[in-house]
């Protein structure tokens, strides 16, 4: 479930349950998180909204995660494919892709002042 779309169904929920407290309402909102963005909201030193600021909250959650799926993207994108090739001597050994594959090539492979090259 999107971070979005536990926003929605919690909202709902909050105002079919009656809850007023914020504190009682954020203990609850962070119960339901994606742990790892729950713990990033708990090792945040800096920066938090207070504790009666829910859409403070809402708002920062939403950012959390937007910023965890590009980092996720990132991530992805830059994995090397590894292949399983078992041998006699190591049953499970990993190798590396075959070197004489093409490299992956950027649109800009010949920098010049109007034509830099991408950092990565």
């Amino acid at each position: 479930m999107t971070v979005n779309n536990y926003l929605d169904q919690f909202r709902d929920l909050i105002y079919d349950s009656g809850y007023t407290d914020p504190k009682a309402v954020m203990v609850k909102f962070r119960q339901g998180l994606d742990r790892r963005i729950s713990m990033a909201l708990a090792g945040m030193t800096y920066g938090r909204p207070s504790d009666t600021d829910l859409e403070g909250w809402f708002h920062l959650t939403v950012w959390m995660d937007q910023n965890r799926v590009a980092d996720e993207a990132f991530h992805v994108s830059h994995r090397q494919p590894y292949v399983l090739t078992p041998t006699a001597n190591h049953p499970l050994a990993i190798s590396q892709p075959d070197p004489a594959a093409p490299a992956v090539r950027f649109t800009h492979s010949n920098p010049s002042p109007g034509n830099p090259v991408p950092m990565c």
